[in-house]
């Protein structure tokens, strides 16, 4: 372990459940705390399910049913924690697309703390991190920004003029050494996971998809894990298309590495990404994925035809064909499960680490 008891890190997150950055906050927790930081995270809202590593602040608890009673005590016990905290750096993995919440976040609390502040930026939908208008641009041009992909980089630089954004991915850190019996599971089944938002996950697509393929027929099923706000309407097109026994919403899983080792691969379908930590965690299970080539994340982890497939952008048809190829092609499909690892050494956790070292460092 390095000796950083000095150094006081704050991770900023809207939850510590479910969602993507989410956990990419919990594991960088985990790393900073090994690594001999003081780490303290502060949730917004009272979902608390991923491992970490730190002092909790759990600021969503008893909040008033009175809306801006509600954001007005959001405001202070976010000023009082960070104020506790102390931290010599901030690193906020929140959506920011509320205009006027960040600019009183900013005004009263982030002002104090020019020169620490580090904005993750988590999806190539920069608008969901970069609240619009001059004033945040200038801001945001002024303290440290990270981006997940190469491609919100590049964007970030191209498209906003920015010239303090660094690269810094993804990583995973597995809890266990996963047992074969662990889960009762049968080998015949293709596995999606991610929040059921069809507007950007794209489920219900999905499920269109493996309807008209010919995987049912030869015995496959698809499980999808996940929970959000359209479980329901999924339900309910499962139920229309009579496809209740092939076809199932597992529901939240707090540990899928069980879902995802035995699973014949992985598919990913989502409108836009960031960087896709199911992606990763398949490969390094040793599970081939299959993946539209979206922006951003899947191109950097996934090679065609050699650990998984890159589908056209959106093209469902294509999407479709390539579940069948890599049901039908023998040959294929063991070629991309013998080398799910070929693209994995610049995504390990020592790596990674690293990376946020140094930006420490450099600022």
């Amino acid at each position: 372990m390095s000796q950083n008891l000095d150094k006081k890190i704050c991770i900023l997150v809207d939850a510590l459940s479910i969602g993507g950055a989410e956990k990419a906050a919990s594991v960088l927790s985990r790393l900073l705390s090994e690594e001999g930081y003081q780490v303290a995270l502060v949730s917004l809202r009272d979902e608390i399910t991923y491992n970490f590593s730190g002092k909790l602040f759990n600021l969503g608890k008893e909040h008033s049913k009175f809306k801006i009673v509600k954001q007005i005590q959001k405001l202070s016990r976010l000023y009082f924690a960070i104020d506790n905290i102390e931290p010599d750096y901030i690193i906020d993995f929140r959506m920011r697309d509320r205009w006027f919440m960040e600019l009183m976040i900013y005004f009263f609390i982030f002002r104090r703390y020019k020169g620490k502040l580090i904005y993750r930026i988590n999806s190539f939908n920069i608008d969901w991190h970069l609240p619009k208008g001059s004033f945040f641009r200038k801001i945001y041009g002024k303290e440290t920004l990270v981006a997940v992909s190469s491609d919100i980089k590049n964007k970030l630089e191209e498209d906003y003029g920015f010239n303090n954004v660094n690269y810094i991915p993804n990583t995973v850190r597995f809890d266990k050494e996963i047992k074969e019996d662990e889960v009762e599971l049968d080998n015949n089944y293709v596995l999606a996971v991610g929040s059921l938002r069809n507007e950007t996950k794209q489920f219900d697509k999905l499920i269109d998809v493996f309807s008209k393929s010919s995987l049912i027929k030869k015995g496959y099923l698809l499980y999808i894990l996940g929970d959000g706000e359209d479980r329901g309407l999924l339900q309910t097109q499962i139920s229309t298309l009579d496809l209740d026994e092939n076809i199932k919403l597992l529901g939240y899983k707090k540990d899928i590495q069980a879902y995802m080792k035995k699973s014949k691969y992985l598919v990913v379908c989502s409108k836009v990404e960031g960087f896709p930590n199911v992606i990763l965690e398949a490969l390094n299970l040793n599970t081939p994925v299959i993946s539209f080539d979206c922006k951003s994340g899947p191109n950097e982890m996934i090679i065609h035809n050699e650990n998984g497939l890159l589908v056209k952008n959106q093209n469902f048809d294509a999407l479709q064909l390539g579940m069948e190829k890599l049901i039908e092609d023998v040959v294929l499909y063991s070629k991309c499960k013998s080398q799910t690892d070929i693209t994995l050494n610049k995504f390990k956790p020592n790596t990674v680490l690293s990376m946020w070292k140094q930006l420490f460092v450099s600022k």
